[in-house]
């Protein structure tokens, strides 16, 4: 997906996120790009509220390209690829800083529960306003 579908956000990849042999140990490019949508949905300005909603992930896939080594800066670029009732697709890649690499790509469903029941529950419209930029072209919000 080009770089003008959903955000890009920069990342710095730390001595603690390195394995043995100098490279980003494998656990850390999940928590880039989980790190990376929590900076997103922050500055938009969603406060979550573990009482009031929850959200899980169902289903995380990563697939390793050319190892990010040392430390550096790496930008995380990701979008919806999918939008259900109560579960979105993300797809994200990592990727150099000057995007010359794709160090790993992925995608992650998330599923939206009522911070009571613990149940699936229709996304509110106001998550939907703030996911506006995230959307890749085609994809539209599933009705309740």
């Amino acid at each position: 997906m080009p770089d003008t579908t959903g955000v890009t956000l920069r990342k710095r990849v730390y001595l603690d996120d390195l394995d043995g042999f100098g490279m980003l140990h494998h656990a850390r490019y999940a928590l880039l790009f989980d790190n990376a949508v929590i900076d997103y949905w922050a500055d938009a300005g969603w406060e979550i509220d573990p009482a009031t909603s929850v959200l899980v992930i169902r289903e995380l896939s990563l697939t390793y390209h050319q190892p990010v080594v040392g430390i550096s800066d790496v930008d995380v670029h990701f979008w919806v690829e999918r939008a259900g009732t109560t579960s979105v697709t993300y797809r994200f890649e990592v990727l150099s800083a000057d995007h010359s690499v794709v160090h790993a790509d992925g995608h992650r469903v998330v599923v939206f529960l009522d911070g009571q029941t613990l149940r699936p529950t229709p996304i509110p419209d106001e998550i939907w306003d703030k996911a506006a930029p995230l959307l890749a072209p085609g994809v539209e919000r599933r009705a309740a």
